[in-house]
């Protein structure tokens, strides 16, 4: 009941307010005034986990298990399908303590039957756990989720999470659909990038500081009070995605997640490497308040600015975004320097050059 009561508060807490936008601010494209293509030219295809997408957008975990949850799943398995986007269910622990929840995971695969689906669960889970989750829905691939941070707050978190890289490892090796590990808010930094990479996991999202904020969800759930440097805890979504990027060097697909929702900001994530951009807080907050026909309008219209962004740079592929001049600057500059990063590589990316710039 505690879980069940938790998913709906986490619901109620982020419609209260719009969700918080990640600062790329220190990212910047140069304009090509000589575009060499036409605006039809331009293509949002991408590609990862094997697969050819329309679209570098994707439905990223959010609920499940309560009759709430069923009906936002109900509708965002709509979008997707109407949409043609991957989709990202929230955590199934719940169905698998109680099977009377899995029928709000089940309607997302029943509405969407033919889409790309992704099961979720928490990095607790072992290989028989995560089985389940991907067979209760038919799944295409799973999220192993990290929550460190929100657990340590939590009134009822549960903070036990050693052996939890040994149990990543299993699971890549016994699950036979890709793995996707993401964090939930706070960022991944180049250290575990590289051991997940290592680990052989098919897809990292960084899941940067940015979007929801579970801290401060968890302060309101619990009426605690948490100091505000705590927070302001966690590795904001552009320099995750730089640092992670660095570590991974091509070996993992990418996803950038966190705070974009902006197409600018989606654009820049993925001049930066990312594969796919993951959209959760603004779903949420656009279909609980203004409705399936908002949510609809705001990924046509992002799509339409993210080919207009790609034909200013010049490039018709997100391929080639990946290889546009990008000016990084302040904190985020100041912050590759001090890591070891280089933040002058991605200045001129040319032909010869590695796609996200010379990191060495």
């Amino acid at each position: 009941m505690a879980r069940l009561n938790r998913k709906d508060e986490h619901i109620y807490y982020r419609m209260l307010k719009k969700p918080g936008r990640s600062d790329f601010s220190d990212i910047h494209f140069v304009h090509n005034c000589l575009p060499d293509l036409n605006l039809t030219d331009v293509s949002l295809n991408t590609a990862y986990l094997g697969r050819t997408f329309r679209s570098p957008l994707f439905i990223n975990a959010i609920t499940g298990g309560t009759r709430t949850a069923l009906k936002i799943n109900a509708v965002l398995a709509e979008v997707a399908r109407n949409n043609m986007l991957p989709m990202a269910v929230g955590s199934q622990m719940v169905a698998l303590e109680d099977k009377k929840s899995e029928a709000s995971f089940k309607i997302v695969r029943r509405i969407n039957p033919h889409g790309i689906i992704w099961a979720n669960i928490g990095s607790y889970a072992d290989p028989d756990m995560v089985r389940r989750t991907v067979k209760m829905i038919r799944a295409d691939g799973v999220q192993i989720h990290l929550n460190v941070s929100q657990e340590a707050v939590m009134s009822d978190g549960d903070c036990q999470f050693k052996g939890m890289v040994n149990r990543i490892r299993q699971i890549v090796k016994s699950i036979d659909v890709p793995v996707i590990v993401k964090e939930v808010g706070f960022g991944i930094a180049k250290e575990q990038a590289g051991i997940l990479t290592e680990y052989g996991v098919s897809a990292i999202d960084v899941g940067g500081k940015g979007g929801t904020n579970f801290l401060d969800i968890e302060r309101k759930r619990s009426g605690s009070k948490i100091s505000g440097g705590l927070l302001s805890w966690g590795i904001p979504t552009a320099i995750s995605l730089l640092e992670v990027t660095a570590a991974a060097r091509g070996k993992v697909d990418l996803f950038a997640s966190g705070g974009l929702n902006a197409p600018i900001d989606i654009a820049k994530a993925l001049a930066l490497g990312a594969n796919a951009v993951g959209l959760a807080g603004v779903p949420v907050y656009l279909l609980l308040n203004y409705g399936r026909a908002a949510l609809e309008n705001y990924i046509k219209t992002t799509e339409k600015e993210l080919q207009l962004i790609m034909f200013m740079t010049g490039v018709a592929s997100l391929r080639d975004l990946k290889r546009v001049p990008l000016v990084l600057s302040g904190l985020t500059a100041e912050w590759m320097q001090r890591r070891g990063l280089d933040p002058s590589g991605f200045a001129d990316r040319s032909e010869n050059q590695n796609l996200t710039g010379d990191l060495r």
